[in-house]
């Protein structure tokens, strides 16, 4: 049920009439493929779905950032220490 009609602007003949893939995988990936399938009224699966992406996102973020400075931060720390200690 995704369909693309282009026109020409100028005359209004109908160019092309084609079955457009691209707002499937668009709703595909922000989710609101869920409210088709579930038949829900309003965005509510598609509300859901981008907030548990983004929150997970976030911790990616946090967390991948944590592992590629954190050793770089207890080397420093445990330097300082060696060099006090002396």
């Amino acid at each position: 049920h995704y369909w693309g009609v282009q026109v020409d602007g100028k005359t209004g003949e109908v160019l092309a009439v084609s079955r457009r893939n691209s707002d499937l995988v668009e709703n595909i990936h922000d989710g609101a493929i869920l409210d088709d399938l579930f038949r829900t009224n309003g965005e509510i699966l598609k509300v859901l779905y981008t907030t548990i992406t983004g929150l997970g996102l976030f911790i990616f973020t946090v967390t991948g950032f944590w592992l590629w400075y954190g050793p770089k931060y207890m080397r420093r720390t445990q330097h300082r220490g060696v060099i006090a200690g002396s």
